[in-house]
């Protein structure tokens, strides 16, 4: 195994998604509670970037999202009918934000025909719901960006443990994609207060663009496992970062120590 294997077997990544659920269903007590909170606090940003997507309005994604967190807190049945042999947690996930959203248009349709009875004449059409969540572009991009979120802070947590400036100089890089390894060791060399030079930046690029791989592609694995110890194939998580256009040299490279690690 190694060293960036060794620092990502290393590396805490919690529960797996389906444990939290399964967790969080159970009714009361602390363990419960935490998973709920857990869950709410994990997936914030990820559902409601994808109800604005998908209602096109703040207020009315916030409003969405109060729902869900509700649903969340007070056990609904969602919670409780999780069964990761259905499929994949994001698909489960979206299939509660599909309807949710779907349920919130026929209200609005609803409300709108409504008032068109009280005011004939209206011209105002109800906003149309949608009917296929299935091929839903908007949440595949949601929860591509939550994926690479946690592992750019996983890696972050790396650096602060290793002391390896690898988050630092990848979003600096990412940020300022034309600047080159020279001004890049000027500018780390006056930030980190010790010299660096070009040849140090390129190793530590490539090194952190490993690692951010690495990390990746265990938040994926992650995400398909259907337990808390449970293993998934190499095969199937390659298929996973395939489908969600993520697949490249540094994550098929960092599939093959994968699946060095997992046997």
């Amino acid at each position: 195994m190694n060293h960036l294997s060794n620092i990502v077997s290393r590396f805490q990544f919690g529960h797996t998604h389906w444990s939290i659920v399964f967790q969080a269903g159970q009714g009361e007590g602390s363990i419960a509670e935490q998973a709920r909170g857990e869950l709410l606090v994990r997936y914030h940003d990820a559902v409601y970037r994808y109800l604005c997507a998908k209602l096109g309005d703040s207020d009315a994604a916030c409003e969405l999202f109060s729902r869900f967190a509700e649903r969340v807190v007070e056990i609904h049945p969602f919670l409780q009918r999780a069964n990761p042999e259905k499929g994949r947690f994001r698909d489960y996930l979206k299939s509660v934000l599909s309807r949710m959203v779907i349920d919130y248009h026929r209200e609005n349709q609803r409300e709108q025909k409504k008032r068109r009875e009280i005011t004939p004449g209206s011209d105002h059409e109800p906003m149309q719901a949608e009917t296929d969540p299935g091929n839903d572009v908007e949440f595949q991009k949601v929860w591509v960006e939550e994926l690479m979120n946690h592992a750019w802070k996983g890696l972050e947590q790396v650096e602060k443990t290793k002391g390896q400036p690898y988050h630092s100089l990848l979003l600096y890089k990412a940020q300022n994609p034309q600047v080159r390894s020279e001004a890049m060791a000027q500018h780390f060399t006056t930030v980190l207060g010790k010299p660096m030079s070009a040849a140090n930046i390129r190793q530590l690029l490539h090194r952190g663009q490993e690692l951010l791989s690495d990390l990746l592609v265990e938040e994926v694995a992650r995400s398909l496992r259907d337990g808390e110890n449970a293993t998934v194939s190499a095969e199937r998580v390659e298929e996973e970062l395939i489908n969600l256009q993520l697949f490249d040299k540094f994550r098929r490279d960092a599939l093959d120590r994968y699946r060095e690690r997992t046997g």
